[in-house]
């Protein structure tokens, strides 16, 4: 598709965004009544995006309710030049003016407002609170008790048990302090829900005169309100008023095509893809900036199952956003994932893991991020077992195992050991083939190795006697006679006749009392067995220690009598097969 050059004279939208959030930012910080914080806030957005007016406007609102109206009525002032026919721009420099007390200035401001935007109801009522202050005569000065109701309140809400609690909220006491220096914010502050209950608490029953010397109440609280009015008129935009006058022709394209962008997303949620298909090609032929609905639409033809579309679709896409300036590499990065997603889906005829992990790469290379990382590693594991299990093939199993047979016959161990593992990979679930690796390890003296691969045989198939048989010539060959003699006899009790069980018994009892009668230490064996777990537990046993005092040259009653017990006996028989224990 056509690219059209972006124009240098149009503000980013990633910047015009990063604006809007410094806006939304100064709004609830001047609702909290933080209004050095909302005043930097809204200075950052001006700084992002000068055309803005409504920024102007806002931070004009927080000059005015932090008591700076010559700022105020600066940026009102600016407003009206950016926006002539946009009637908060005179209210807000109208009512800086009449906080300044310059009431003609400020009548002629809304009167000018008035004439470019009749009949606006804020500019009429402001004006109509100039004209009321101006002619009014100064009113007399009032006690300090009736001038600010809430001068002195402080001190009262300590002592009430709920709002003593609040004195420690460094929000609560702002505005309280607010309220006290400026009875102008007292309008404002009660739009706010906890300035609402502490305000009715303390002209409701806290002790606060509000009455005032006779004739006094009358005349305090018509003041208060009019002083309040002008900064109490609409303190900011959270969502600006659409303005009176009809939309720029670009201002309207914008809005058609993020409508239609939002109406192609609800026929896809719908699932009527060919409806958001529409819509999305609509809005990428008005709007070819926008490449990322060209996702959307990926998205779109990988639900309808249509995978070359959609892989055509991306490929397209990122070629499309490679050509804008600056580019949008974050965009870019979620085609490159979405294309892997493609290459991963499981209702794909050619699902390949590779390539869509080829693809995560390339979207972690324009930008990256932890959630494609974690993708990644999740496909690489699934690939692994994926692979692993395509490679199962019991019948190419059965042949890989009569290879390793012939190798191991002409003594070949190296192929043997090859093809066993080659078998193993083929058919997992054979116990054989683990039996008849452990054989040809033992070949090459590697009988760590070749332990496992009996543990492993045993896994699969506990009774299966060859491989017991086999564990119990491994264990013999490292002279772990205590562990060989188990072996065999577990052998045994599954196989009585076995003759390999029989056999391997045999030669271990001959080994284990011949060299109890020699008196010469094995110390390959007696380090062996020092290093079997379940020795080192029986040698800590306080009580196995005793008995082996006692028979060394102790008590030798006492000895005997211990090993009379048949499960200390079985101990103590162990520590001798193991080689620690020697008798004489």
């Amino acid at each position: 598709p056509a690219i059209l050059l972006r124009s240098t004279t149009h503000l980013p939208r990633q910047q015009s965004s990063m604006a809007d959030a410094c806006k939304a930012k100064g709004n609830a910080a001047l609702q909290a009544g933080e209004f050095d914080e909302a005043i930097g806030h809204y200075t950052e957005a001006i700084g992002l995006d000068g055309s803005n007016h409504v920024f102007y406007s806002n931070r004009s609102a927080a000059y005015l309710s932090k008591g700076d109206a010559d700022a105020a009525m600066a940026d009102g002032d600016k407003c009206i030049t950016m926006k002539p026919d946009w009637p908060k721009g005179y209210g807000r420099k109208g009512a800086a003016l009449h906080k300044l007390k310059k009431y003609d200035e400020a009548a002629a401001v809304y009167s000018a407002g008035l004439e470019a935007c009749p009949d606006d109801k804020a500019l009429t009522d402001g004006l109509a609170t100039v004209m009321k202050d101006k002619d009014k005569p100064p009113p007399a000065a009032p006690p300090p008790s009736a001038a600010n109701p809430f001068g002195n309140i402080i001190g009262k809400l300590a002592t009430h048990p709920k709002f003593s609690t609040w004195m420690s909220n460094p929000s609560v006491m702002g505005k309280i302090n607010m309220m006290q220096s400026n009875p102008q914010s007292i309008a404002m502050m009660l739009q706010d829900p906890e300035m609402q209950e502490v305000v009715q608490a303390l002209l409701g029953g806290m002790g606060i005169n509000t009455q005032g010397p006779p004739g006094g109440a009358e005349e305090a609280a018509p003041a208060a309100a009019a002083a309040a009015s002008p900064a109490a008129q609409e303190p900011m935009e959270v969502d600006p008023p659409t303005p009176k006058g009809p939309l720029s022709d670009e201002e309207q394209k914008a809005e058609d095509v993020k409508a239609m962008r939002e109406q192609g997303n609800a026929h896809y949620k719908a699932k009527e893809f060919e409806q958001a298909l529409t819509c999305y090609d609509s809005v990428f032929e008005q709007d070819p900036e926008q490449v990322s609905v060209l996702n959307n639409k990926a998205a779109v033809y990988m639900e309808m199952k249509e995978w070359k579309q959609a892989e055509d679709t991306i490929k397209g896409a990122i070629e499309a956003a490679q050509a804008l300036r600056p580019t949008p590499f974050e965009t870019i990065a979620k085609m490159y994932v979405r294309w892997g997603k493609v290459y991963a889906h499981k209702k794909n005829p050619e699902m390949n893991l590779a390539t869509a992990i080829e693809y995560y790469e390339k979207a972690q290379m324009e930008y990256n991020t932890k959630e494609v990382d974690r993708l990644m590693k999740t496909t690489k594991l699934d690939k692994k077992k994926a692979d692993k299990l395509a490679y199962v093939n019991p019948e190419l199993g059965l042949e890989a195992k009569e290879r390793g047979n012939e190798a191991f016959r002409a003594q070949d161990w190296p192929t043997a050991i090859k093809e066993y593992e080659d078998a193993i990979k083929r058919d997992p679930k054979n116990a054989a083939y683990n039996n008849n690796l452990a054989a040809a390890l033992c070949k090459i003296m590697d009988f760590q190795g070749a332990s496992a691969a009996c543990e492993k045989a045993l896994d699969l198939d506990p009774k299966y006697v060859k491989a017991i048989a086999r564990k119990g010539d491994i264990e013999f060959l490292r002279k772990e006679y205590h562990k060989a003699l188990e072996t065999y006899q577990k052998g045994l009790t599954i196989e009585p006749d076995n003759k390999a069980c029989k056999d391997g018994l045999q030669k271990t009892m001959r080994m284990v009392n011949s060299s109890t009668g020699s008196g010469e230490v094995d110390k390959e064996r007696a380090a062996h067995g020092m290093a079997d777990p379940e020795i080192q537990a029986i040698l800590r046993d306080p009580v196995v220690n005793q008995v082996i005092q006692d028979l060394s040259g102790g008590d030798q009653a006492a000895g005997q009598r211990a090993m009379a017990d048949p499960v200390m006996s079985a101990k103590i028989q162990k520590l001798i097969a193991a080689g620690v224990l020697q008798t004489r």
